[in-house]
């Protein structure tokens, strides 16, 4: 069974990206109040991303490499543009 949070993101993923692209999103993104909880809540999205991503190389909407770049770009090229960072 996948977590409550996971669904979410997987949601998330299915809904926006059908509209927006992949390459619309900003990454990862999250606040400093919660500074102590980043890095579960980066891996937690890295992971439900990849999952989110395998299902697509499963289904056959991408190939393995593309999944590869996109994963990367979601965990980090993204928000860098994003922000100038």
């Amino acid at each position: 069974m996948v977590p409550r949070q996971s669904a979410g993101i997987d949601r998330y993923l299915d809904r926006v990206v059908e509209t927006a692209g992949v390459y619309n999103l900003a990454g990862f993104v999250d606040d400093a109040r919660a500074l102590t909880a980043l890095p579960a809540r980066h891996d937690l999205w890295r992971r439900r991303t990849c999952g989110w991503l395998a299902g697509r190389v499963e289904a056959g909407f991408l190939g393995e490499e593309e999944a590869n770049r996109i994963a990367w770009e979601l965990a980090y090229g993204l928000a860098r543009r994003t922000y100038r960072i």
